[in-house]
């Protein structure tokens, strides 16, 4: 009876020690959490009120979560110190001043980036006042050279229709034409043979 009664005991006392165990050995891990949005948390040196403050931790405070115990928490802060706070004070999300800092510190980038923005559109903006008043400039020159094209274009006309109207320049084409036409003229009319003139 008692060896039945041990062998029964024995297997519960496992199990309930595994029940045990596991949530000790889950609450000794540790975790990242912050302080609550308190003005200002007080550490006590062990798990409760009678142990002696030994120090402060300012809302929004980022710790380590060591152990929890008798609601309280464990937790190490300035990377060697250790204390101990309500569990209620601890937050694993980071609290209003931590993401009031973050929404400041994305506020600022975002305003940096929008200044940049800002300083190449106006940059862009001149490039392209510059570039118009270059174009314009370009057309108004294109459009002098075309009229001085077509003035060169007119005298060229006239000088050349007042080539042939000088006296002197009528006079050498005339010479010119008379003497080829004496020099063509015996060529073209044939000298008739006068048979008897040897007789």
């Amino acid at each position: 009876m008692f060896s039945l009664f041990r062998s029964s005991v024995r297997p519960l006392f496992f199990v309930s020690l595994m029940l045990f165990w596991l949530p000790a050995q889950s609450q000794t891990e540790q975790t990242p959490a912050f302080i609550s949005d308190a003005l200002v948390v007080y550490l006590h040196s062990g798990p409760g009120n009678q142990y002696r403050i030994i120090g402060t931790l300012a809302a929004g405070s980022s710790v380590v979560r060591l152990s929890e115990q008798d609601g309280y928490a464990q937790i190490q802060y300035d990377s060697d110190k250790t204390g101990w706070v309500l569990k209620e004070q601890l937050s694993f999300t980071p609290g209003l001043n931590a993401q009031l800092s973050e929404l400041q510190a994305t506020f600022t980038e975002q305003s940096s980036r929008l200044a940049e923005l800002e300083q190449s559109t106006n940059q862009l903006q001149t490039d392209l006042n510059r570039v118009t008043l270059e174009r314009d400039q370009a057309q108004q020159e294109l459009a002098k050279l075309s009229l001085s094209a077509e003035r060169l274009t007119r005298e060229l006309a006239q000088t050349q229709a007042t080539f042939w109207q000088q006296p002197m320049v009528l006079g050498g084409a005339i010479l010119v034409f008379g003497l080829l036409f004496g020099l063509m003229l015996p060529k073209l009319i044939p000298h008739r043979r006068n048979s008897d003139r040897w007789m």
